[in-house]
């Protein structure tokens, strides 16, 4: 096989590559809105917090689960992305309690 016909076909994997990579972060979705928590909402596997919403299981990180004060506060307004390409999985990018200032 010459150089050029490889060099054809190493192009066509990168684009290949290229287009697949843009696809998948194109199909990336932010939602914002206001819910209430409660405690069958939140669930812990391997000593990391999830976040049950919409039938998602958002990831939650430690800083905004320690945030939740479900005996004070039960409504809180809430950011996740997930992907589209994904079943059911995403994670809260913002938590905060409904009506708190920044």
């Amino acid at each position: 096989m010459s150089k050029s016909k490889l060099f054809i076909i190493f192009l066509i994997f990168i684009f290949v590559g290229i287009f697949a990579a843009v696809f998948y972060t194109l199909s990336d979705v932010l939602i914002e809105k206001t819910v209430k928590i409660d405690e069958q909402n939140i669930v812990e596997k391997n000593g990391e917090y999830y976040l049950l919403i919409d039938e998602r299981e958002l990831y939650l990180s430690k800083n905004f689960y320690d945030k939740i004060e479900l005996e004070k506060y039960n409504e809180y307004k809430i950011k996740y992305v997930y992907n589209r390409l994904k079943k059911t999985d995403g994670e809260v990018v913002m938590l905060k309690r409904y009506g708190e200032q920044p």
